[in-house]
């Protein structure tokens, strides 16, 4: 993992300045709170949505979304304009919150990301959280928080940091470290020189503004004019309660779209697709929000010569046949801790879920085409961490419900034909 510290084409996501509107309704722009601003950066395939679950802890704290930035970065690309870019966002973020430092937080090869930014520039910079990461031996003049888990089979358990503030956690996954109440617990206190945070798991809201960005997986290349569709659903089958978009933007230059005033209560189907020959549209189903979140952040599958495309091209475009995928949000499924489960097929296995592989996304499909389910592991995801694929077959002769379970919760999704109508992804928070 440590060489995908070096790789990096950056991107930035800055919430937008100014006032937009849903509807007859003005949306208002966030104001910065007056505390320190925290940038977080994200590791290897990822991208900023990793901290969605923490910055909403955070704005049930006290901290404004005018506070809180992602960065987005090509963890498959090259590196030379990291620090530069970064750099942009940073200064663009002390400019308009009116502070000379930030609060700098990685995860994983996101951690070689802050700490060589921290060397080129560390009169901007607060302190670094590094999060199931590659620390320092020690502590400079900087501030570290160092958050490991023994349960971390990508960074291989952690180390302390001589002179930083470390935490040792045993029962976090890899990803899990960036996204658990306890990670966010102590960044709270680390920024706010030792106060508690009142709330460990985020409020609901009345107003419920929803908005993000849509780029290609694993590259973060973003597009303009990339479609995205959002569609309101019937929670016992999954399917639309109407038949046109609720919603329907374009995203701008930067990939960004939204914002729109959603349901509290209601299930979501994000449709996203580019603007170009060639694009598959991705429909992603996700459970319904109960506070405001700018960091919704839908992927489409890159066009053109790319690695993350030599594996995504493995997925079937056959009418005959649909396509669906599990995308854990703030956790890995692993076997013998969590339950996965689709259309009755326990997938919660070491064969798919390994404690070692950090199951992040997995996705299914009828791999030999014999329309049977097999439950056989797909080659074309074992190169990678965090990736698996299972043979299982979704007919689609008519319209049927396809249900996922985690850990008790349910997703419910169209069997979509894979060529012509796309591919699911089931988003567990």
């Amino acid at each position: 993992m440590r060489k995908f510290l070096f790789f990096g084409v950056l991107t930035l996501l800055l919430f937008s300045c100014k006032e937009e509107t849903s509807g007859n309704l003005a949306i208002p722009a966030p104001v910065p709170s007056g505390k320190d601003p925290v940038i977080f950066v994200h590791g290897f395939l990822a991208s900023g949505d990793t901290y969605e679950k923490q910055v909403k802890r955070f704005t049930s704290n006290g901290y404004s979304l005018a506070d809180l930035y992602a960065f987005d970065w090509n963890s498959l690309g090259d590196r030379s304009v990291i620090n530069r870019n970064l750099n942009t966002l940073i200064d663009s973020v002390l400019t308009r919150t009116g502070k000379t430092k930030v609060h700098l937080v990685g995860h994983s090869a996101g951690t070689g990301v802050v700490q060589d930014y921290a060397r080129a520039y560390g009169s901007k910079v607060k302190s670094l959280t590094l999060l199931a990461g590659f620390p320092p031996d020690r502590q400079d003049s900087i501030p570290i928080l160092n958050i490991y888990s023994t349960f971390d089979f990508i960074a291989r358990g952690g180390k302390d940091v001589t002179g930083g503030t470390n935490i040792k956690q045993t029962d976090k996954d890899h990803y899990e470290v960036a996204t658990c109440k306890e990670s966010f617990e102590a960044m709270y206190k680390f920024f706010n020189a030792g106060a508690v945070p009142s709330e460990l798991e985020y409020t609901q809201e009345n107003d419920v503004i929803l908005s993000g960005r849509a780029g290609f997986f694993g590259e973060n290349i973003f597009k303009a004019n990339t479609v995205v569709e959002v569609y309101a659903l019937d929670p016992a089958t999954g399917f639309r309660k109407n038949g046109v978009a609720d919603y329907k933007f374009s995203t701008d230059a930067k990939g960004y779209w939204g914002p729109f005033r959603a349901d509290k209560n209601t299930y979501y189907e994000f449709v996203v697709y580019d603007n170009i020959s060639g694009s598959r549209k991705v429909h992603y189903y996700r459970e319904p929000f109960k506070r405001s979140d700018k960091l919704v952040y839908l992927r489409t599958f890159p066009t053109g010569v790319s690695i993350a495309g030599l594996f995504l091209a493995a997925l079937p475009k056959d009418d005959a046949q649909g396509v669906t995928a599990f995308f854990g949000a703030s956790q890995a499924a692993v076997a013998d801790r969590d339950e996965l489960i689709l259309d009755g097929n326990v997938l919660s296995t070491n064969t798919f879920c390994s404690k070692e592989n950090t199951t992040i996304a997995l996705f299914t499909y009828d791999d030999n085409k014999n329309k049977v389910t097999n439950m056989t592991s797909i080659g074309a995801f074992n190169a990678f961490p965090f990736l698996k694929g299972a043979d299982i077959y979704f007919p689609t002769t008519s319209k049927q419900t396809i249900t996922m379970s985690f850990n008790g919760r349910v997703l419910k999704a169209t069997n979509w034909k894979s060529n012509t109508e796309g591919v699911n992804v089931m988003v567990f928070e």
